[in-house]
Parts: C-alpha cells; sequence; structure tokens
C-alpha cells in the first residue's frame, strides 16, 4: 500500500546514493535472468517522485522495471482516449500492471463498508479493460472493539462480499497482514498478525480471487521464516513487496515507519524471503516500501538511482 494511504489510516484509526551508471547500465528485465518468475515493481509515489502515469512508464523502462502500480486516482479522471494511449505505451514498453489499492473495509462501519463496495464498482471495471488484474489491502493486527473470534468472522464475512464483487471484473484481492508489533500492543484485543494467520483467514474465505500480500518488514516482525513461505503456492500470493529495517533498533521497539529500503542495512533476510517465493514459484510484482521521507528530497534522478539500485542488489541475491 501506499505510505500515504497507510499513514492517514493509522492517523484514524488510533545508504547513500550509488552512481548513475550503475544503474542505467542494467536496463534489460529482471525477468529475463531465468531464477525467477516474479517481476520488479515500480510505485513512483513510494519514492517519493510526482509523475503522472506515462511518466512512471517513462521511468520504469528507463530503469528496467518490469512492472507498475495504476496511479488509480489519476487514471479515474483520464478521457478514454487517454487510458487508451496508456494501454498503449505500457503494451510498447513491455510492461505489466502491478496491484491498485481498495481501501481497508474490515473495521468500519456497514455504512460506511458500503461506500467501499461503490467505490469498487466504479474504479474496478475501468481498471479491468486497462488489464489490471490484481488489488490489495490491510487490516490492522488489534482492536478496541473486537476479540480475535468476532474479528476473525467480520473479516470472512467482508472478504467475501469484496471478492465476490472484485471476481465481475477479473480482479484478485490480496489482504496483507501487519506483524509490527508495536502495533500489535496499541489496541486491546490482538488479531491475525503471522503469514499461517492471514493463510488461515484467507483459506476460510474459500474463494479463488483472494489472497496474501507479503511484505519481508511483516514477514519480519512477526517471526515468520523461509519455512512459512513455502506452505504457500503462487496461487496464494498476490503482490509482494520488500525493505529492511533500521539498525539498532529492537524489533519490539520499531514504528511501522520509517523503513529502509531493502539491502541497505542487512537488518532483515531479503535472501531467505526472496528464495522462498522463487521455490514456490511466484510470478507476481515484487516491489518496495520503504516510507522514507529522504526520498522525496531527492530529484527524481537521484531517488530512482538510489531505490532501484536497492531493488537490484536485493534481486541479486537470488541464487
Amino acid at each position: 500500500m501506499t505510505a500515504m494511504n497507510r499513514r492517514n489510516f493509522l492517523k484514524t484509526a488510533g545508504a547513500g546514493l550509488l552512481g548513475v551508471s550503475a544503474v542505467i547500465a542494467d536496463t534489460a528485465s529482471s525477468i529475463q535472468s531465468g531464477k525467477y518468475k516474479f517481476s520488479m515493481n515500480l510505485n513512483v509515489s513510494q519514492f517519493g517522485i510526482k509523475a503522472d502515469p506515462f511518466e512512471a512508464i517513462r521511468l520504469a523502462k528507463q530503469y528496467g522495471y518490469d512492472s507498475i502500480n495504476p496511479m488509480t486516482d489519476v487514471i479515474l479522471k483520464y478521457s478514454k482516449p487517454q487510458r487508451d494511449k496508456i494501454a498503449g505505451e505500457m503494451k510498447a514498453a513491455g510492461l505489466k500492471w502491478g496491484p491498485w489499492v481498495v481501501r481497508p473495509f474490515f473495521n468500519i462501519d456497514p455504512r460506511r463498508f458500503a461506500q467501499r463496495l461503490t467505490e469498487v464498482r466504479e474504479t474496478a471495471p475501468v481498471l479491468e479493460r486497462l488489464g489490471v488484474r490484481r488489488c490489495v489491502t490491510w487490516t490492522m493486527p488489534s482492536s478496541d472493539t473486537f476479540t480475535y473470534r468476532d474479528n476473525f468472522r467480520l473479516h470472512v464475512e467482508r472478504s467475501r462480499q469484496m471478492c465476490k464483487l472484485l471476481a465481475n471484473y477479473d480482479q484478485r484481492l490480496g489482504i496483507e497482514y501487519i506483524g509490527t508489533k508495536t502495533l500489535v500492543l496499541r489496541w486491546r484485543f490482538p488479531f491475525v498478525r503471522t503469514l499461517r494467520e492471514m493463510k488461515e483467514l484467507t483459506d476460510e474465505v474459500a474463494l479463488q480471487n483472494v489472497g496474501l500480500v507479503l511484505d519481508s518488514w511483516h514477514w519480519y516482525q512477526a517471526g515468520d521464516t523461509e519455512a512459512d513461505i513455502l506452505t504457500l503456492k503462487n496461487s496464494d500470493v498476490v503482490s509482494v513487496d520488500i525493505c529492511d529495517a533500521p539498525a539498532g533498533v529492537a524489533r519490539e521497539q520499531m514504528t511501522d515507519s520509517p523503513r529502509k529500503l531493502p539491502c541497505t542495512t542487512g537488518v532483515i533476510d531479503v535472501k531467505s524471503f526472496l528464495s522462498g517465493l522463487v521455490k514456490i514459484g511466484y510470478q507476481g510484482p515484487v516491489g518496495t516500501e520503504p516510507f522514507d521521507n529522504s526520498l522525496s528530497q531527492m530529484s527524481t534522478t537521484r531517488a530512482m538511482t538510489t531505490a532501484t539500485n536497492a531493488m537490484k542488489k536485493a534481486f541479486a541475491l537470488i541464487p
């Protein structure tokens, strides 16, 4: 999910620069390596870059990405000719689409949940016509209102409603579990916060178009391992993000942001995380969510170079 979406939700819910030449020289599609089937995904908003979809396509091609996240709010305002042009440029650039964000719809009242369903009815058909097939949301790891059992029932019921709606537009929904320990303890009743628990939830939903969002940050925070990833299949995973954690801070004391770009501190074992994805044959997007405001202070070239080099360093760890 985007840094701004996460931060706004939490509020309402209670490595130096590497040389430009190093990344420009390596513009071949990462998926062509043969080591893995997933794509290196670009979400320019995570790098603090202000760009429209056409600029995002240009940057993705220039810096060697395989897919990009759709800028849903912008695309919805475009005319049909503009959307057709986006689709044409994506095809010409050889790019795939990453996921779009469905705003969280679990711990809200029925009226607001109905509004979320309406938002999806308006958004999903537009993105379907562009060829977007994945969307993501997230849940919180504790609640002041619902016990674990009641919260589980609520999540299953609403996930089924949302996924049945999304299936009309050929969309798969990935739900991200939040493992950050400081958030687990923020509210009274603990809830899903590990890979295994989220898999239990999606299994209970029992629909083909529901799955997990995996994030190396939450995987690390939850104490998950490569063995946990190996319990999954490619079809279980909708989207993935990788990042690193700040050095010198106890895991139990880390806040959800800021994080670090992958392979910048070595706190999170990104190699094992990605190796697990390779072994299950994951074929979707892999992006990064550093939630790092320092990137927004950089020029577009510097931010893209810094973040892309970190991503490619992580991908290079794959045996």
